[in-house]
């Protein structure tokens, strides 16, 4: 018994180290109403991220949307490792409720389940605030992913800061992003 409780409690340290974990329930949080996802499509640069042991250190980090004649979307990550190389995963999501189609829910692996994808806010011309929790144990705690994304490598101060705002405004740490570097001597488009 003792060993069981030993890996649980690894399992669970080596998970909290690769993303952001919180007490309690995932905080309520309102998406941007009436979103449109053909004006979502095309090429987002990531501005800034909690953490996310699957992006292992990576810089140039750009997302690309696509409807497929399905309905679905699918999403094609690539990056650069701290070695250079290239890295990239492709996705697919899909709108399960039309009258709130900022709620997608999303996959990178055909076996895994679908998580949530939280469209927050957008202006689709120049940023997008996405945001993704699960509760675990009941509720006792959560883990959570989000990410600040743009149609080019850098946003203003000023969205930054509205940004930041909306995700304080739902009492989410707003410490836990990360700046993702999009100046690096990979980033070359």
């Amino acid at each position: 018994m003792l060993s069981l409780a030993g890996c649980i409690l690894c399992l669970f340290l080596g998970c909290s180290y690769a993303q952001v974990f919180g007490t309690g329930k995932c905080p309520t949080v309102s998406v941007k109403s009436g979103f449109d996802i053909n004006q979502y499509l095309g090429d987002w640069y990531e501005i800034y991220k909690f953490k996310a042991g699957f992006e292992n250190d990576q810089v140039c980090n750009k997302a690309n949307y696509k409807l497929k004649d399905n309905g679905h979307i699918d999403i094609f990550n690539s990056g650069f490792g701290p070695d250079g190389k290239q890295t990239s995963a492709e996705g697919d999501a899909y709108i399960p409720d039309k009258s709130d189609a900022a709620r997608l829910k999303l996959r990178f692996a055909s076996a895994a389940p679908y998580g949530d994808y939280w469209v927050l806010d957008t202006d689709y011309e120049t940023y997008t605030l996405i945001f993704s929790c699960t509760d675990l144990l009941f509720g006792a705690t959560h883990f959570e992913f989000a990410w600040i994304l743009a149609r080019e490598k850098t946003i203003s101060d000023d969205i930054k800061n509205k940004l930041f705002k909306q995700m304080a405004d739902f009492k989410i740490n707003t410490s836990n992003f990360l700046k993702t570097n999009q100046t690096s001597v990979y980033c070359t488009n």
